[in-house]
Parts: C-alpha cells; structure tokens; sequence
C-alpha cells in the first residue's frame, strides 16, 4: 500500500466514511468528474425527491429521512450520489478517484439492495412493490450496459 493510501486509510479509521453530515461535499463535487453520471442523475426522481413533498410533509424528519437524507450538509436537498456512495469526505479527491483499492477503502460504496430498502420497504407510504434489480436498472449511470444502450442510441 502506498505511503498516501495509508494516510487515507488513516483518517477513515479516525473519522467516518459511512456518511456522516460532515462528510458529505455535494452532488456538485461529483460533477466535475462525472459530468454525464451527474446529468442522469438531476433527470431522476431522486434529485426531485424534497420537492414530491407537501409543505408539511417538507418539515417532518419522518418525511425527509428518506426524501432529503443529506440535507443536515446544506449541500443538497435531495436523495443524492452519497446517499448511496456514502460521504465523499475522503474519497472524492482525484488521486483517490484514481485507485480503485483505495477509493474503496476511504468510503465509496456500491449501491446495494440493503441501502435502498432502508426507504423503499414495507413501511414506505408509498406502498409500491420493491424489485431491487430492476429499479436498480432505472438509476444506472454508470455501467458498460448503460454505455453501449447510450452508444447504440447515437448511431
């Protein structure tokens, strides 16, 4: 492990990449590298989640812990890339970016069935049914399936 992956791995240990208010820099962070996985993203619902809710329902913590999980950071009012990538404190950084081992270890994580059912599970009063792996494919912004659906579209 390199000197710098180990002062990463350092103050992961020491603080927190599972999300904390404080590690969170904002959607806008992201976009700088992932301008495209951004724009799909603002397209979502989940960037609209706040705003599908009432004026009272906007003020209830029941309400925004899942519509506006982020918004303690004041750097989005949304369900946003750290809401399922977890904080990017340590991990959005480009030398970290770059190292697949390390991003992993400073905090990124891969969205997963568990992550998504903390919101969309039986409790939801939306009461909708939850088929993980195909609303997965509604989110996707990153895979070699999306990239060759989107390259087969241009032609």
């Amino acid at each position: 492990m390199r000197a710098s992956s180990l002062w990463v791995f350092a103050a992961v240990l020491a603080g927190s990449a599972t999300g904390w208010a404080f590690d969170f820099v904002g959607p806008e962070s992201c976009r700088g590298c992932h301008p495209e996985a951004y724009q799909i993203w603002r397209q979502t619902p989940h960037a609209r989640a706040k705003d599908s809710l009432s004026p009272a329902q906007q003020k209830d913590a029941r309400c925004l812990s899942c519509h506006s999980p982020n918004e303690a950071d004041q750097r989005t009012a949304a369900v946003s890339c750290e809401t399922c990538h977890g904080g990017g404190r340590y991990y959005a950084t480009g030398y970290v970016m770059k190292d697949s081992e390390l991003v992993r270890l400073a905090g990124l994580a891969d969205p997963s069935e568990k992550g998504c059912r903390t919101c969309h599970d039986a409790s939801s009063p939306s009461l909708r049914p939850f088929e993980f792996v195909e609303k997965l494919k509604r989110i996707d912004h990153w895979s070699a399936a999306r990239a060759a659906a989107e390259l087969k579209k241009k032609k």
